[in-house]
């Protein structure tokens, strides 16, 4: 964050610090080869980000695989202020022509993780408001959906879990830029009950795609963690 933008503060609305969120380490792809991962999607149509996800749980470490998608006409007008073609130009963010995100790219992602680098979605989250017709293409092509309310009955637990993985630096997201701008975007949002959910904060214009799609992929492994850990091995 620091290289990218030259930014070290957070708001107090925050939810955690840069220096809980900051982890330089990487991963290659063909480290992951033959494993079995956790996906979580944030699909989005024009304003905001696509996010989509997989998770691997890997000698005892959480890799994260992350893949955003913007519409074109976003990065004509990007008063978001962030180096939107930079990112495209190192492979992290697709651009989809015209006005909105074509969900059948974050289908062809999924796709393309298992048939080119050998990693398999066992599930995907997914918000229940997501468009019907990417579901329906998802599930016609193989995956298995599951729903995850997006609120934080559902989402506290996981968000909680995230957060020690972070501060214990026990999640690699391959330094990705766009996953730490989103995770210092976060903001929590807490209930009577001291459940917490993600929000944006004061700035509508700060996204948080990444973090949502990362914890319905935490929500998932919440559910499937014994299944998850039969199938990788772990």
């Amino acid at each position: 964050m620091c290289k990218d933008f030259n930014i070290r503060s957070n708001t107090e609305e925050k939810w955690l610090d840069f220096e809980t969120v900051n982890n330089e380490e990487t991963f290659d792809l063909k480290e992951l080869k033959g494993s079995y991962g956790i996906g979580g999607v944030d699909l989005s149509a024009t304003t905001d980000l696509t996010c989509a996800t997989i998770l691997v749980l890997k000698s005892k470490k959480k890799y994260v695989i992350q893949h955003y998608f913007i519409p074109e006409t976003k990065l004509e007008n990007n008063d978001d202020k962030v180096p939107y073609e930079l990112w495209q130009d190192r492979g992290l963010l697709t651009v989809c022509s015209g006005a909105k995100v074509k969900f059948h790219e974050v289908t062809e992602w999924f796709y393309k993780m298992h048939t080119e680098f050998d990693i398999s979605s066992l599930w995907v989250g997914y918000d229940p408001w997501s468009a019907q017709y990417w579901v329906d293409e998802m599930i016609g092509a193989g995956f298995d959906l599951i729903k995850v309310i997006q609120g934080a009955k559902t989402m506290s637990n996981p968000m909680k879990e995230l957060a020690a993985d972070l501060k214990e630096k026990n999640i690699n997201y391959n330094n990705n830029p766009i996953t730490k701008w989103c995770l210092l975007n976060t903001a929590i949002e807490t209930d009577k009950n001291d459940n917490i959910r993600p929000v944006k904060g004061k700035k509508q214009k700060e996204r948080i795609d990444g973090t949502v799609s990362l914890i319905d992929a935490y929500c998932v492994l919440f559910e499937k963690m014994n299944d998850y850990y039969n199938m990788q091995g772990e």
